[in-house]
């Protein structure tokens, strides 16, 4: 039901490394490519549409990408607790 749309949120969070502000630029970012999409098999370009609707994930895929070549930048931005087992105290 969610067309593949969870994987581009999980990419949101990556692209974002837990920023509040860079999660709605992101948001807005996957947002428009999405919507160049329908516009561009709205106006009848002549490209297939199976090749548009690859475009919100190449994007994805290409921002990932970009964003994974500073992995010392999304190191100091994670939570400390990230990957640490939750016990919580009884």
């Amino acid at each position: 039901m969610t067309a593949g749309r969870g994987w581009i949120a999980l990419a949101l969070v990556v692209f974002a490394t837990w920023k509040p502000l860079r999660v709605l630029a992101g948001a807005y970012l996957f947002g428009a490519v999405t919507l160049a999409q329908f516009q561009a098999q709205a106006l009848g370009v002549a490209v297939p549409s199976q090749l548009l609707s690859m475009l919100p994930y190449l994007a994805t895929i290409l921002v990932l990408t970009i964003i994974s070549r500073d992995a010392v930048m999304i190191r100091l931005n994670a939570p400390a607790s990230l990957g640490q087992p939750y016990h919580p105290e009884t």
